[in-house]
């Protein structure tokens, strides 16, 4: 739950800022939107919704900064070294070392472990692996989810670099503090407002289908193992296990929604290290 939560305010933060940008609605009113929206979501679409959307925006994603690398790349005649020298003149080489979080060989060994295995026992990673039909079929899955995961994390410094080189770190730090718009910035200078708003869009799906899937995973530790197994003692009726997800995942988005106001300006990647550091 404690994992959920963190995650979850990540994604929060993020969407609020997302909104925010695209329609100048205020902070707080857009992160009680989106928290309405994702409650409506998953009240009345379920796991099958939640898969459908994790699909989907598995694919946008996927060819949407793929787009968005070739169109950075294009800038500096599609050279890395290009790149990377053109952040470096403008910011100094220290802009290419490792950031400031890391001061020693062990605080990288921990922190590439907690990003690898963090990642892997979040509750709405865990969760799919009971939407396949048998044990083949989940290693399938993990096999073809790694390769595209690797693929993403290859291509997004790109993304990262150029929109720090091609948009510039002052004009990203102005449209929010935590520096979490850079990518939807770099999408509208290279593709103008039609791109903008096909990342956005991307970006959003991606949230919905994130907090939506933490949110039942959430609700279903609180029904099924706090409640059922802790409270009731493993008897409880079906109607009653299903009433108590409900409520459960009411609780949830109100908490998503609050804790999501509270953290406004906090960089995104930062809490998410933070939830797979947990």
């Amino acid at each position: 739950i404690l994992t959920v939560l963190f995650y979850t305010i990540a994604q929060m933060v993020g969407a609020g800022n997302l909104i925010r940008l695209l329609f100048g609605i205020p902070y707080e009113w857009a992160v009680t939107g989106v928290g309405l929206v994702m409650l409506a979501y998953v009240l009345f679409g379920g796991m099958l919704a939640t898969t459908w959307v994790q699909i989907i925006k598995a694919v946008l994603l996927l060819f949407g900064v793929s787009v968005l690398t070739v169109l950075v790349l294009a800038q500096f005649n599609f050279s890395p070294a290009q790149l990377y020298g053109a952040v470096a003149d403008r910011y100094g080489p220290a802009a290419l070392a490792p950031g400031g979080l890391i001061t020693d060989p062990l605080d990288a060994i921990s922190l590439g472990l907690a990003l690898m295995l963090g990642l892997l026992g979040l509750p709405h990673i865990l969760m799919r692996f009971y939407t396949v039909p048998d044990a083949r079929a989940a290693r399938k899955s993990v096999l073809y989810a790694t390769g595209f995961i690797g693929y993403f994390y290859l291509i997004i410094p790109i993304v990262g670099f150029g929109a720090s080189a091609l948009v510039g770190r002052d004009i990203i730090a102005q449209v929010d503090a935590g520096g979490n718009m850079a990518a939807p910035l770099a999408a509208e200078l290279l593709g103008g407002t039609p791109f903008l708003g096909f990342i956005a869009a991307v970006a959003f799906a991606t949230i919905l289908a994130v907090v939506a899937g933490l949110t039942l995973a959430g609700a279903s530790a609180l029904s099924h193992d706090i409640f059922v197994h802790v409270v009731r003692r493993g008897h409880a009726p079906e109607h009653e296990q299903i009433r108590v997800a409900r409520a459960a995942t009411v609780v949830f988005g109100a908490l998503a929604v609050i804790l999501g106001i509270v953290f406004k300006g906090q960089n995104v990647a930062f809490m998410v290290g933070l939830a797979f550091a947990i």
